[in-house]
């Protein structure tokens, strides 16, 4: 679905369109650019709002079974694309763009598209950095900085996040 109505308010309910994910607390969402949910979106903005920006041309597609916690922050400047069935920790930041460059010799790209893979758990207080894609089934743990491609099935923690094991995923298994 593409968001292309305002979002309201109605008896402690947002909408966003003709569905209705669970939106509950604070939830901003600054959309100059285009935004495509799946169902079953949910998003928790108390404690903490949840603060969501889309500049123009940029894009945020995010999947199916999707939960936001608390505090957290998206900015999509180019594009970020969300699996389905993810889970997104308290105040974890998801940014592809730099906003700046570092110094006068840095002439790379300021936004680079995420990709977060299905089944995903990212912890709490997590950092996304440009240009990155978690693969599918993986688990990024609490304060981590993932500022490279994570592979599919494997557990990441630390400041720049590193491999701590692989994980062992059945076929068909979604985290509860």
């Amino acid at each position: 679905m593409e968001l292309k109505t305002v979002l309201y308010r109605l008896n402690g309910l947002y909408k966003l369109g003709k569905t209705a994910p669970k939106l509950r607390g604070k939830v901003f969402v600054n959309k100059f650019g285009t935004i495509k949910i799946g169902k079953n979106l949910s998003i928790t903005g108390h404690p903490w709002a949840v603060q969501i920006t889309i500049t123009k041309g940029a894009r945020l597609i995010i999947g199916d079974n999707v939960y936001v916690n608390a505090g957290v922050g998206i900015a999509a400047n180019k594009e970020i694309v969300i699996g389905d069935s993810v889970k997104i920790g308290p105040r974890t930041s998801i940014f592809d763009s730099n906003y700046h460059r570092i110094d006068s010799a840095d002439k790379g790209e300021l936004s680079k598209k995420i990709t977060i893979g299905n089944n995903v758990w990212i912890g709490a207080d997590c950092t996304i950095l440009p240009g990155v894609t978690i693969g599918d089934n993986s688990v990024i743990a609490a304060k981590s900085t993932v500022n490279k491609d994570v592979s599919s099935n494997v557990l990441v923690g630390g400041s720049p996040a590193k491999v701590i094991r692989e994980l062992e995923i059945e076929e068909g298994w979604i985290r509860d």
